[in-house]
């Protein structure tokens, strides 16, 4: 990258570098050293799990390693660092001859790609999501709300272990299910209506995410056209999933494979998926440069949505692998 150091202050990533879990730290690292700075708050538990030094995080603490650390003269720092930070450490490098310099996204192109440890981390977390599911869709029953179902959803993997939910669940019912980013509410079930549901969960620091479609009872033609264009367009990107594939390339088959339909595909086609729910790389025809590499976790989530009449959603996660993908969830039936 062509610096002599780097800043972390996103929680998340100070979580990934050392295993904490912090609400707020600071992460500085050379190409000799690292220093873990925490405040009151955490300096105990920091010193006993840290694997690096840990010290306060005030200007004073700062300081002095800044004037330790003479050889370092080039910061680098993730751009998503708030204006207001930015500044600040500004004022206190440029006092120690020292300069910043941003690049997006560094910490999560790393975070990309798992290991074998986080990899099971992720299976555990789908393998529960998955139960998670199972137990909901024997909930559905005429006259149940999609509130009903998506607190259900939330009781159920919290007392099988989830420390919590990737997002808030989307349980759509009928002509709801055509609102790609829906919030469940008080609409009841009752028979024929498509049932889309979108849910996740947190296990082991790790999320999951999915969607899948219930028929409850007989469904109108064109759910299942659609049903089947999707599905059709999941698998043609599904069929991309390997090492060194374009991203934009997953996306331009799974639209291709829409035909006419396409129209009414209004979002990317997935996202990386680890600590956070959404992580790099983005799976978009938008994204040029961007190839998939052996152990990455993606979604794919193509969907079609016909306001007024309902839409349909089908997502996977996968991990690019030497021989293509595996698939960390199970196909369900409509």
């Amino acid at each position: 990258m062509g610096i002599d150091g780097f800043i972390i202050e996103n929680p998340t990533d100070i979580s990934y570098f050392t295993g904490l879990k912090l609400s707020r730290g600071r992460l500085l690292i050379s190409q000799r050293s690292v220093a873990l700075f925490v405040d009151g708050r955490y300096h105990e538990i920091a010193k006993k799990g840290s694997p690096y030094p840990v010290k306060k995080l005030d200007k004073e603490e700062l300081e002095s390693l800044l004037k330790s650390w003479k050889s370092v003269k080039l910061f680098g720092f993730d751009t998503g660092l708030s204006i207001a930070a930015h500044r600040a450490f500004k004022s206190i490098f440029a006092k120690h001859h020292k300069k910043l310099k941003g690049f997006d996204f560094p910490t999560l192109k790393v975070r990309g790609i798992k290991d074998a440890h986080e990899l099971a981390a992720l299976k555990k977390s789908a393998d529960l999501l998955w139960k998670g599911f199972l137990h909901i869709r024997k909930r559905l029953k005429v006259g149940v709300s999609e509130i009903e179902i998506a607190r259900d959803f939330e009781f159920y993997v919290k007392k099988q272990g989830a420390e919590a939910l990737s997002f808030e669940p989307i349980v759509a019912f009928g002509a709801n299910s055509a609102f790609p980013h829906y919030h469940s509410g008080s609409q009841k079930l009752k028979k024929g209506d498509v049932v889309l549901i979108d849910i996740g969960v947190i296990l082991n620091g790790y999320a999951s995410d999915m969607t899948r479609m219930v028929f409850f009872g007989k469904v109108s033609k064109r759910i299942e056209e659609i049903y089947q264009i999707v599905k059709r367009a999941h698998s043609a990107a599904l069929q991309e999933c390997k090492e060194g594939a374009k991203v934009s390339t997953l996306d331009k088959v799974a639209r291709k494979a829409m035909g006419k339909e396409e129209k009414h595909f209004v979002h990317a086609l997935g996202h990386g998926i680890g600590l956070d729910v959404h992580e790099y790389p983005r799976i978009s025809s938008e994204i040029r440069n961007v190839r998939l590499e052996v152990g990455m976790v993606i979604t794919i989530e193509p969907g079609l949505y016909l306001p007024g009449v309902g839409g349909v959603r089908y997502e996977d996660m996968v991990v690019i692998t030497k021989t293509g993908y595996r698939n960390l969830l199970k196909k369900a039936k409509p």
